[in-house]
């Protein structure tokens, strides 16, 4: 924002001295026209019926409106359309087909001149209605007041919605006073002074009375200018859409702008506001160099406006760079003490402090040179609040700079240590305060130091506390464990011990498997060749073998044998009596069911 502010600033002074160019160009052409004029004289009237004869070409020639202006374009031109002249139409020397008052007088017919001397700001300003004009400080050129003429019509600025009310009342009131020889030539010119921007700005004005449907050219630049110059002129539409503007384009951008234009040309409401805009983003400002360029009493009414928001410390070197390093000679101790006031500046900067006190002390010096300042001391807030602030920040503002005073001559230089450029009392005083604020310092950092420490002691209890903790619990899963070794051990025990015993039974299992194999190896079956003899009566262990019980095999037919229809009364003794074993095959006959049934025998050995 700033930079496009600079360069319509420096597009608008580039504008500015080009229209001064051309002005001046146009009055040398004025000028000679005049010359010419009067030369030709009574020719030129000869010869107007004839507007093709020599003479009267030479003289629409040298005219601004004739054949050399056609191709002059003046900056900011009123909207003018030239056409050609239909043929066989006597010229006229005018091209302009509607009425303008940037042509010379000659060609517009001009009956009014209004000159316009320009003034740089002053005790006069911004009207400069003064008797001695001496006393005015005029912008020069050329060893001559720098002025400005205007050649327009009594018509078109004293009448219309868009007229000047004070011009018109002028023009009406010396055209009924005449002079004693009969002629009235007065009526016809306004001389007038104002400062530069307002007599950039009166261009725009005619525009504005002279072309009801041009837009105003307005912009924050020549807007209050343009403010002014309606008032003083009495131009109420001017008025109505220039103060229009300034109110809906007035913020902080450009606030500093319109205050000091509005200062410059006198106008309170706009200059009120301004101030305000100003006051109320004084924190967010930047760019303080315009503030300090402000006279005194515009920047109290900034720091003294209701709307006023900015940080005490800030607040603090605002104050203190523009009454101590800007403005010390224009300041007295009452100004700075309602700056500075408590409501306004509770807290000071510590950077500014000591300044600030010694430029204070300095005030109540020169304001009464004999006083006691221990004795204002005691019911001044500005000191005792810089005094408090400065023993506050003894280690940076008073500690710190002794140490670089150490070899100092007060002779020869200032010292860097500012409270020893005050007087000695006020030096004590300020001492006492660092020492007593240096001690609550030290008391503050030993309890806090002595508090870290109660709160390391405690983290370091609460660390071993846990560190044992974790200890008593590595142990009791360390016993837990050697608990779980302890029975898995007896476990293992007990499983082997198991497996023992299973192995045993599995072995005496096995025997009996074994001897259980081996009894039934015992049974044999009857062979088929066998036959069952009859058991005596008399001694079990005869047997009759040639009587036959029964037979094993149906169908043997050995000789002297036969089936037996008796069940058998004896077995087999011995195995080995049949000596093939494969023999064994013998059946015995069921006629109850009719089946054939192995028949065993167990061999008891």
């Amino acid at each position: 924002m700033m930079q496009l502010q600079e360069e319509q600033r420096r597009l608008e002074e580039q504008r500015i001295r080009l229209e001064e160019e051309q002005r001046r160009l146009r009055e040398e052409r004025v000028r000679e026209q005049v010359q010419v004029s009067r030369a030709v004289g009574s020719s030129d009237r000869t010869t107007m019926g004839n507007p093709r004869s020599p003479a009267n070409k030479t003289i629409s020639a040298s005219l601004p409106g004739g054949e050399r202006s056609r191709t002059y374009a003046p900056p900011r031109a009123a909207p003018v359309t030239s056409s050609p002249q239909p043929i066989g139409t006597p010229y006229d020397g005018v091209d302009d087909a509607e009425l303008n008052w940037r042509l010379d007088s000659y060609a517009m017919l001009s009956d009014y001149t209004i000159v316009v001397k320009r003034a740089l700001p002053g005790a006069h300003a911004p009207d400069f209605e003064v008797d001695d004009v001496n006393a005015i400080d005029f912008v020069m050129d050329s060893n001559a007041p720098k002025s400005d003429v205007y050649y327009v019509h009594k018509a078109m600025i004293a009448v219309g919605s868009r007229r000047s009310e004070l011009l018109g009342r002028r023009i009406r009131e010396a055209e009924t006073t005449s002079r004693p020889d009969g002629h009235s030539s007065d009526v016809n010119v306004h001389e007038t002074i104002m400062l530069e921007s307002a007599a950039d700005a009166m261009g725009i004005v005619f525009d504005f009375c002279y072309y009801p449907d041009k837009q105003l050219d307005i912009n924050i630049h020549n807007a209050v200018p343009l403010v002014y110059l309606g008032k003083r002129y009495k131009i109420r539409a001017l008025i109505d859409q220039s103060e229009e503007f300034v109110a809906t384009h007035l913020e902080s951008a450009n606030a500093m702008h319109f205050l000091l234009d509005s200062y410059l040309f006198q106008l309170d409401d706009i200059l009120s506001t301004a101030i305000d805009v100003t006051a109320a983003h004084l924190g967010e400002t930047v760019d303080f160099n315009p503030i300090y360029r402000l006279p005194p009493q515009l920047f109290r009414r900034i720091i003294l406006s209701k709307d006023l928001d900015c940080d005490s410390e800030l607040l603090s070197l605002i104050v203190y760079s523009y009454c101590g390093e800007h403005h010390a000679e224009d300041i007295d101790v009452e100004y700075l003490r309602e700056l500075t006031k408590v409501r306004l500046m509770p807290d000071i900067d510590p950077k500014v402090a000591l300044m600030l006190l010694k430029f204070y002390v300095e005030l109540i010096f020169d304001d009464d040179e004999g006083c006691d300042i221990m004795d204002v001391l005691k019911g001044d807030s500005l000191m005792q609040r810089c005094i408090a602030v400065a023993a506050k920040h003894w280690q940076d503002e008073v500690y710190e700079p002794l140490l670089v005073d150490g070899e100092w001559d007060e002779k020869k230089e200032d010292p860097t240590a500012l409270h020893r450029a005050l007087p000695s009392n006020l030096q004590n005083y300020i001492l006492e305060k660092c020492v007593i604020e240096a001690k609550h310092d030290f008391d503050k950092e030993r309890a806090t130091i002595e508090a870290h420490e109660k709160v390391k002691q405690a983290e370091i209890a609460d660390v071993t506390k846990s560190f044992d903790k974790m200890v008593k619990d590595l142990k009791n899963q360390q016993s837990g464990k050697n608990q779980d070794k302890e029975s898995l051990k007896k476990y293992l025990e007990e499983v082997e011990t198991k497996v023992m015993e299973l192995q045993a039974e599995l072995e005496t299992q096995k025997e009996r498997a074994e001897s259980y194999k081996q009894e039934l190896k015992r049974f044999r079956r009857v062979p088929g060749i066998h036959n069952f003899g009859e058991v005596s009566s008399k001694d079990p262990k005869i047997v009759d073998k040639t009587k036959c019980t029964y037979s094993a095999n149906p169908e043997h037919h050995f000789p002297l044998h036969r089936r037996g229809d008796r069940p058998p009364t004896q077995m087999p003794r011995m195995t080995m009596e049949f000596e093939n074993l494969a023999k064994e095959n013998g059946y015995i006959y069921d006629d109850g069911h009719g089946d054939l049934l192995p028949v065993f025998y167990y061999v008891n050995k």
